[in-house]
């Protein structure tokens, strides 16, 4: 398998929809932006340390415990490093097929704040005075401890909320729209010339309709195979797993999904 790694602009991005997520809590991430672009190329640029053309971090588990390790030791963020590591890692691991499973997330939340901390390999115990850890030796245990609750995903589809629907169906020129009860429409907009002038018109055109019990809940997946087939956003049209669930659901997932960590990591 091929390694997908993250670039500088994927984690800018993640950076920025954390800004966002976050703008009107308690705990927003001021000031926003990149302290310095080159530390960010540093923490980024782990990624492909090696000789000539080896890397010294091959594999996906290894490479996304670099990446960790990066992001929370260079500070590349004026704020908000702790959270971006952990959504970094999360990205990093997706790209590559691999999950986190059966994970506590007080466990992950200690995990990153021990990074952050530099006290993943001693945590739990009394470091002794002349014990000195180095950075490889702490993403060796970065990765020791992602490889303890990581594994394959098989590629198909994703849980994801009918905002996150939205928002894809919208990418590709869908809309839902008219919620009634327990039903939505899920319709499209087309301009078409017509008449002797040939004038352009707009017209609205139903294309199905689908459960909606509320934004925040999670599509059924029947509902998203229904979807995707009606809508010909299916490999058969061109459209595989990886474009119709893009960078913007993957992030957005993960903030939704482990929003109570990084809430507590804000505060950290």
């Amino acid at each position: 398998m091929d390694l997908q790694i993250l670039t500088a602009e994927d984690v800018l991005k993640i950076h920025e929809y954390l800004v966002r997520d976050f703008a009107s809590t308690s705990d927003p991430i001021d000031p926003p932006g990149a302290r310095s672009m080159a530390l960010l190329e540093s923490a980024v640029g782990r990624q492909v340390v090696g000789l000539e053309n080896t890397l010294k971090y091959p594999k996906p588990i290894d490479n996304a415990a670099t990446l960790t390790y990066g992001i929370c030791s260079d500070h590349p963020f004026h704020n908000g490093n702790k959270r971006a590591a952990l959504v970094a890692m999360l990205v990093h691991l997706d790209r590559n097929k691999l999950s986190l499973f059966e994970i506590r997330q007080p466990d992950l939340y200690s995990m990153i704040l021990d990074v952050a901390k530099h006290t993943l390999l001693t945590s739990g115990r009394q470091r002794e005075k002349t014990e000195r850890v180095s950075s490889d030796d702490e993403v060796k245990a970065i990765s020791h401890w992602i490889s303890a609750h990581a594994d394959k995903v098989t590629r198909g589809e994703k849980p994801i909320t009918y905002k996150e629907l939205r928002s894809i169906l919208r990418s590709f020129g869908y809309e839902m729209e008219n919620p009634k009860g327990n039903i939505i429409e899920i319709v499209r907009y087309e301009v078409q010339k017509q008449g002797l002038f040939r004038r352009e018109k707009t017209l609205r055109r139903h294309v199905t309709a689908i459960s909606f019990p509320g934004e925040g809940k999670t599509v059924a997946i029947r509902d998203i195979k229904f979807v995707r087939k009606t809508c010909h956003l299916t490999e058969e049209y061109g459209v595989d797993s990886t474009s119709f669930y893009n960078d913007t659901v993957v992030i957005d997932a993960f903030i939704n999904r482990y929003r109570t960590i990084l809430r507590r990591l804000a505060r950290k």
